[in-house]
């Protein structure tokens, strides 16, 4: 609403939309409302996670023509036909600093999915562990991608839903750090927003920023070693 009134102080006619006010995105149209180099090649997704509102706002999968980008940012490519899978991929061979910012589904990775990445020149991949039942497939999709260095494989790491407790949530994102992805935590949001201690925050700041977690890592060992 801020980014509104500073618009309509310029402008007659200023429209809010987008599926953050539940519009479940028929189209998209490059540069618009995102950053150049970004795309969406499709929208919705096949899961219902409590926490997500992709489903709930977008629908289940719906590929939408394939727009040339470095950034897919779409919810779940992986859920889509693989033909239109294999469709983006090509399209993302003529580019370059690829970025999956989306998330890449470890359940639904393949060997064929890799296979395609390893001719991109990647710069980062997304995935998601978000709960203590991620973690079984994330290690499986770390031995799938044993051939991509750590600083390609970020990992969104959802923390304190569902009553879990910050020694459990600690445990999960230091396991996603030794799984070989960089963690990238975030506190649980919901409709009516908690508070959280001072415990949780620094918890979250931590490993939101491999400097911070790494440096941690590197004072630690320093520690030990004298």
């Amino acid at each position: 609403m801020r980014l509104y009134r500073a618009w309509s102080d310029l402008y007659e006619d200023v429209r809010i939309g987008g599926p953050a006010f539940s519009d479940p995105g028929m189209w998209f149209t490059p540069g618009q409302f995102v950053k150049p180099g970004v795309t969406f090649t499709s929208r919705g997704c096949i899961k219902r996670c409590p926490w997500c509102f992709a489903q709930q706002r977008e629908g289940s999968i719906r590929p939408l023509p394939i727009l040339p980008g470095n950034n897919i940012g779409d919810n779940n490519l992986l859920a889509c036909p693989r033909d239109h899978i294999e469709a983006v991929f090509d399209m993302l061979r003529g580019q370059h600093a690829i970025e999956l910012t989306g998330g890449v589904d470890t359940t639904l990775l393949k060997q064929w999915h890799v296979d395609h990445l390893k001719g991109l020149r990647i710069k980062q991949m997304f995935f998601a562990c978000d709960t203590p039942a991620g973690l079984p497939p994330l290690e499986r999709a770390g031995d799938l991608l044993s051939d991509f260095p750590e600083y390609k494989k970020r990992c969104y790491v959802l923390i304190g839903h569902n009553g879990e407790d910050i020694i459990d949530a600690e445990k999960r994102v230091e396991r996603v750090y030794e799984l070989g992805f960089l963690p990238f935590a975030m506190l649980f949001k919901s409709k009516n927003p908690k508070v959280w201690s001072k415990q949780w925050k620094a918890l979250a700041r931590k490993w939101m920023r491999p400097a911070a977690y790494k440096s941690t890592g590197e004072d630690e060992n320093m520690q030990i070693a004298t």
